[in-house]
């Protein structure tokens, strides 16, 4: 009897940190992920993007290229940073990501996601997040309130909801990745069924690129697209645009 209880226990918090997760990845999630396009819409505008095959390939780049050679490996020095309450490590690595982003407004989705997450989160009783911000502007020799990043919330999410840092990564990715989808539709002339195989075979790219994330030593974090850092750029005057990048 008491070996089933044990089971059930175990069973019980697999299940909750599960729903966790998808709580904070699922696309109702009040962050106003919807807003922005990650310089898309400009891609799109300038004709680089313009069949499912082309989207298909803008997003597997990106994920190749960027969010699975630096984002996600710098979750993973978050999330450990958060076990163990290191906040001078959680400062140095939410830094460094904002620093990745290269135009002002990749830079100001990152800090604008991250105060909607973290303002979720810290309702829902996570007050690490706001301990963390708190001895950070402390301690900010420069007198600028420090910015949570987007990736720095959702690695605390993780730690504090027990989730396993595997599955973390996996929905972060996939959150990215269906974000991506959701605006390529409504500026592309492609229907539900394309985003569905372009989720799909993205979705494999994910699972066979993530365990290398673990292996990649600091100095080989970093991401190579200067496509997407001048589409992003050329989108703050865009003309007419339905995204906020």
């Amino acid at each position: 009897m008491q070996g089933i209880a044990i089971h059930t226990h175990i069973m019980i918090n697999t299940s909750l940190s599960l729903v966790r997760l998808l709580q904070i990845v699922s696309p109702s999630s009040p962050i106003g992920a919807y807003a922005y396009s990650q310089g898309l819409e400009q891609a799109v505008d300038w004709g680089w993007v313009k069949t499912e095959a082309q989207l298909q390939n803008w997003i597997s780049g990106i994920l190749l290229n960027s969010v699975l050679t630096q984002d996600a490996p710098i979750l993973i020095r978050l999330y450990r940073a958060w076990g163990v309450k290191d906040y001078d490590r959680l400062l140095y690595w939410n830094q460094y990501l904002l620093a990745c982003r290269d135009t002002k407004e990749l830079r100001s989705e990152e800090k604008i996601l991250g105060q909607g997450l973290t303002r979720i989160l810290t309702t829902l009783g996570l007050v690490d997040l706001k301990t963390f911000q708190e001895t950070s502007n402390k301690n900010d020799r420069s007198n600028n309130n420090v910015s949570i990043c987007y990736c720095t919330a959702f690695s605390c999410a993780g730690v504090n909801w027990n989730i396993d840092l595997h599955s973390l990564l996996l929905g972060y990715c996939w959150a990215w990745a269906e974000n991506q989808v959701m605006a390529a539709l409504k500026l592309l002339p492609i229907g539900q069924s394309a985003g569905q195989r372009i989720l799909s075979a993205v979705g494999e790219e994910m699972a066979a690129g993530i365990e290398a994330c673990f292996s990649k030593g600091d100095d080989a974090i970093a991401g190579a697209l200067p496509g997407l850092a001048l589409a992003s750029a050329a989108h703050e005057s865009q003309y007419s645009r339905l995204f906020r990048s």
